[in-house]
Order: C-alpha cells, then sequence, then structure tokens
C-alpha cells in the first residue's frame, strides 16, 4: 500500500499573497528575495518574508513554518517612522490566523486555497542589521500552522 503524499502550501507565497493585498500603498515591495541594492530606492519599504528552520511536526497534521519579516525603510524615514511601519506589518501576520489564502500554482503545487490554522511564537519587531547603509531595518519571526493543502 502506498502512503499518501502530503503536500503543504509554500509559506513565504502564503505571507506574501497575504500582505500584499492588505498593505497596498504602504509599502513598495512584498518579497522573498530583495532586488538588486542599486533599485532599493524606487522600491522601499520593502517587506521581505523568509522561510528560517522550523521546529518538527506531525507532517500528517501540519506544517509548522517559522517565519522570519524583515522591514527596510529609507534611513530618511526615521526610526519611529520605520518601528510604526514594522508594528503595522506584525499586526497583519497576527491577523492570518484561522484564514484562508488563495494561492496562485507553482511548478510542483496546485493553486488553490491555503489555510494557516494559527500564528504561534511572533516576536515583536526589533533591529535588524542590514549591510546597506542608507536603510533602517526592523525584523520579527512567527510561526504559521499550515493545514496541508491535498492528499493524494
Amino acid at each position: 500500500m502506498a502512503l499518501p503524499v502530503i503536500l503543504y502550501p509554500d509559506a513565504e507565497l502564503v505571507a506574501i499573497t497575504w500582505h500584499r493585498a492588505r498593505l497596498g500603498g504602504a509599502v513598495g515591495m512584498v518579497c522573498s528575495e530583495l532586488p538588486e541594492p542599486e533599485l532599493f530606492d524606487g522600491l522601499l519599504p520593502i517587506v521581505q518574508f523568509v522561510r528560517l528552520p522550523s521546529p518538527p511536526a506531525d507532517r500528517r497534521v501540519h506544517d509548522i513554518a517559522r517565519i522570519q519579516c524583515i522591514v527596510r525603510v529609507d534611513e530618511a524615514t526615521g526610526r519611529p517612522g520605520a518601528i510604526d511601519l514594522a508594528g503595522y506589518v506584525s499586526a497583519h501576520f497576527a491577523a492570518m490566523s484561522g484564514q484562508t489564502i488563495t494561492l496562485p500554482a507553482t511548478t510542483y503545487t496546485p493553486g488553490g486555497a491555503a489555510t494557516v490554522g494559527c500564528v504561534r511564537h511572533q516576536s515583536n519587531p526589533a533591529p535588524f542589521r542590514d549591510d546597506n547603509t542608507n536603510l533602517l531595518a526592523l525584523s520579527f519571526t512567527g510561526e504559521l500552522y499550515l493545514r496541508p493543502f491535498r492528499v493524494t
């Protein structure tokens, strides 16, 4: 008897899709990979989501995806403005709990409804070291508990 193939949505794509629809004109770009540094000026503020090594999970039930969010703003925005935007993004991250997000299909995963069972262990935004000297960056982490996409 063959074991079922259990697929989970791409956690970065879940976070990006959710935040693009909610942040609108508040940010210039929501991504998982940064553009070239010379393109930053026209795209700031930039919100980046990166999946980190995650704790073990019962893969038949859910995937625990530890996500880091990095909010980058122009230095001229100032620290209070950077903290304000990072807090706004963080609030939207927490609001993903219990939501269903429609994702586009990828090469190996069908598109459709991705469900975030809950958001746990979310930290507060804190300064993040960025090698770009003209940027201020803050970061927070949180865990998305993702339900299976489909079982075959």
